[in-house]
């Protein structure tokens, strides 16, 4: 695309963090009023760059241009006054307010007095939203008491408000069913249409891009691949050129023979929750690691909370050592042997400020009650620091607050936590996101352990190269539904990434 005619110029950018290089002399323009696709598998590159526009991040090299000026001297307190404005998939609200709140926050409308006009700032939030979607969402509700896709209506409908120039997408439509998508959809055109706005569109979902943008920008690996019409790729160019030479199968983890002749421990049948899962099924056996994977919004979360009992069903039935069981929450699992290790295992995952000792024994602590019911407190250490040991948790002592621990040694005392109560599956929900590369060698090589110990364990994993290789069988998931299964060793990447973003399975 000419410079000439570009909006934004990204220009040579690198971005090195200690011993890792994101990004390497990235260069590309986008044209005033498209809407650009920013494409790349995970680990790409694509939310450091956007990172770097955000000045979230300060770029190593290079140099931003907005209609040919530099942005070098914008900060991530003022960039939106530059007509940048950015809807990432962490939603930006305001627990206490309400939905005209966090619409209006910063420009509330005023009196003569100076006085927020409250009366004015619910009717004009409430014109917004119906002009989005027509009696969705009640500008005078509690941002807290909505959905989780209704939240996100208001950082879309909040952004398009505020009428940006530049408006950035990162994954908008992970949360929205499709009614929703397609008036987000409609909005786009209309800004496109009438306000001629420059859209940087980030997703994991083919047919969006090709619905909705006009070019696409593809990363690798950190660098820039290049830029294409969308009329003019595709679909399976598109995939093939994000991930490259597809890698061989040496690398993955052998399917073991014995593994077919053993009945299923756990077997999902037509698990349904109306808007997120439809008809899921799988099964996983002892000493099997089973992979559910799938980009963005592929609902692997909401999946495992639904066979766990966090989350209710419409549909479906799961089923323990042949027989039919139905969870109703954390307690409930545990007494059945089954674990989770959740996601963000920080907040859900740990007592921050209880000690190693306390986190490892916590779920199971009458196994250390003598009769009084009093702590047998020269037992419990010696257990902890058994499965400290054994496990490699690098810690000073058992006597120290777990939240001091680095990422992969506090999943490690989660995963303890569970081996205290000798838990018979394991569910991992994105067991190596935030670790570095050693603590993710180290967390494959517990999970292998595990599997080796004949326990069944379920990995959910939205990295593609982590499923492939962790796992003996692959369940690939796009937008809650079963697209594919595979067995690992002889998965093809190319065609894995092409599924989770909404490819058909060939033949």
């Amino acid at each position: 695309m000419s410079s000439e005619k570009a909006c934004l110029e990204f220009q040579n950018i690198g971005m090195e963090f200690p011993g890792v290089k994101a990004l390497s002399d990235v260069s590309f323009s986008i044209g005033q009023g498209e809407i650009h696709a920013l494409m790349g598998a995970n680990g790409a590159g694509k939310s450091t760059l956007i990172k770097i526009l955000a000045r979230v991040y300060q770029q190593t090299s290079g140099d931003i241009l907005l209609h040919g000026q530099s942005l070098s001297k914008s900060t991530a307190g003022n960039i939106r006054d530059y007509g940048i404005d950015f809807i990432f998939q962490e939603l930006e609200l305001v627990p206490g307010f309400t939905v005209a709140q966090n619409i209006m926050i910063g420009i509330e409308p005023r009196s003569k007095a100076g006085l927020i006009d409250w009366t004015r700032m619910t009717s004009e939030a409430q014109k917004a939203l119906d002009g989005f979607m027509p009696g969705v969402v009640d500008a005078s509700a509690q941002i807290s008491e909505l959905s989780v896709a209704k939240q996100q209506i208001v950082c879309i409908v909040r952004a398009l408000y505020r009428n940006p120039k530049i408006l950035v997408l990162d994954e908008p439509t992970s949360r929205l069913s499709a009614s929703e998508t397609d008036a987000l959809f409609d909005a786009i055109r209309r800004c496109k249409a009438e306000r001629e706005i420059t859209i940087i569109y980030i997703s994991h979902r083919l047919e969006e891009l090709f619905k909705i943008c006009d070019h696409v920008t593809i990363l690798r690996d950190g660098v820039y691949t290049g830029t294409w019409p969308l009329g003019e790729i595709t679909q399976e160019e598109l995939v093939y050129k994000m991930v490259g030479v597809v890698q061989g199968s040496g690398e993955h983890r052998p399917m073991d023979p014995a593994l077919e002749g053993k009945e299923p421990v756990l077997k999902v049948e037509h698990l349904s929750v109306r808007g997120l899962i439809e008809d899921v099924s799988f099964a996983v056996r002892p000493g099997e690691i089973l992979a559910l994977t799938g980009a963005v919004g592929s609902r692997k979360t909401e999946i495992i909370e639904a066979i766990m009992g966090i989350r209710g069903t419409d549909a479906g039935t799961v089923t323990l050592d042949g027989k039919e069981i139905r969870l109703t929450g954390p307690r409930s699992a545990k007494r059945h042997g089954i674990c989770l290790i959740p996601e963000d295992r920080r907040r859900n995952g740990i007592v921050p400020d209880f000690t190693v000792r306390e986190n490892t024994t916590i779920a199971f602590l009458r196994r250390f009650t003598g009769r009084l019911g009093l702590i047998r407190q020269k037992r419990e250490r010696a257990s902890v620091e058994e499965f400290c040991a054994k496990l490699q948790v690098k810690t000073p002592g058992t006597e120290v607050p777990v939240k001091t621990l680095s990422g992969g040694n506090i999943q490690k005392v989660v995963v303890a936590k569970w081996l205290v109560g000798d838990s018979g599956i394991y569910f991992f929900d994105e067991p190596t996101v935030g670790i570095d590369v050693r603590g993710k060698s180290e967390i494959y090589a517990l999970i292998h352990e595990l599997a080796g110990q004949g326990k069944a364990v379920v990995v959910a994993s939205s990295e593609i190269d982590e499923a492939i290789s962790i796992s003996d069988r692959m369940v690939i998931l796009f937008n809650g539904r079963v697209v594919s299964r595979q067995v690992s060793c002889q998965a093809n990447r190319e065609e894995i990434v092409y599924l989770t973003m909404g490819g058909r399975e060939h033949g």
